[in-house]
């Protein structure tokens, strides 16, 4: 028998004849196995039970939103039921100079859009009276004038468009067109050319044209 044992039969033998209480046993025990070297291991303390979730918190949360929410509405009517007639009838005029206000910031606001269509439409009108709609917005060249003359070169590879000039619309709808551009000539070097044609108004077509040189 070991000396931890020893000493543990010894406290066994005391607690028999009453001279250790019960308690004081353990407390002797436990600091017996506390020891270096004891080979006592102190008993297993049994695991201390957990206090049982609480339910019902999310519906005790909306009864309170509920409960401040009655009382922010039974407030207001509170409020409401202790303004006098000259209150109401104030309030009930500011809404209406309110509205009043919308109103005609909402009409405001229609003819300024109004006119600005009007205005954009005038100048849509204005550019498709000049010609200006069957120009490219590149370079300023009518397509089907490009083309047309690009397919007579001896080189069509070589065009390069300079300019291109419009008339207004005449009377027959169409417009009349003056090109000049660049191109090779037959002996390597590089000539300005010009030609000229008829476009239509309401497809930008090219009716007829002509090479004045090249």
């Amino acid at each position: 028998m070991n000396d931890d044992s020893k000493s543990l039969a010894e406290l066994a033998a005391m607690k028999a004849r009453g001279e250790l209480t019960t308690e004081q046993f353990e407390d002797a025990r436990k600091l017996l196995a506390s020891l270096p070297g004891s080979s006592e291991q102190p008993r297993p303390q049994p695991p201390t039970p957990q206090k049982p979730k609480k339910k019902g918190g999310c519906r005790k949360f909306f009864l309170g939103l509920l409960i401040i929410l009655g009382g922010l509405w039974a407030l207001g009517s509170y409020l409401e039921s202790q303004k006098t007639p000259e209150q109401r009838a104030q309030e009930s005029a500011d809404r209406a100079a309110a509205d009043a206000k919308a109103k005609q910031e909402a009409a405001v606001a229609k003819q300024q859009a109004a006119v600005k269509a009007a205005a954009e439409n005038a100048e849509q009108a204005e550019r498709r009276r000049k010609g200006f709609h069957c120009l490219s917005g590149w370079d300023g060249s009518n397509r089907a004038l490009v083309d047309a003359v690009t397919k007579s070169l001896r080189d069509p590879s070589s065009f390069e468009h300079d300019e291109t000039r419009i008339s207004p619309v005449n009377p027959q709808g169409q417009h009349f067109v003056v090109m000049t551009f660049r191109a090779k000539n037959g002996f390597g070097g590089t000539n300005v050319g010009s030609a000229t044609g008829m476009i239509r108004q309401s497809d930008c077509s090219l009716v007829s044209w002509e090479l004045v040189s090249s």
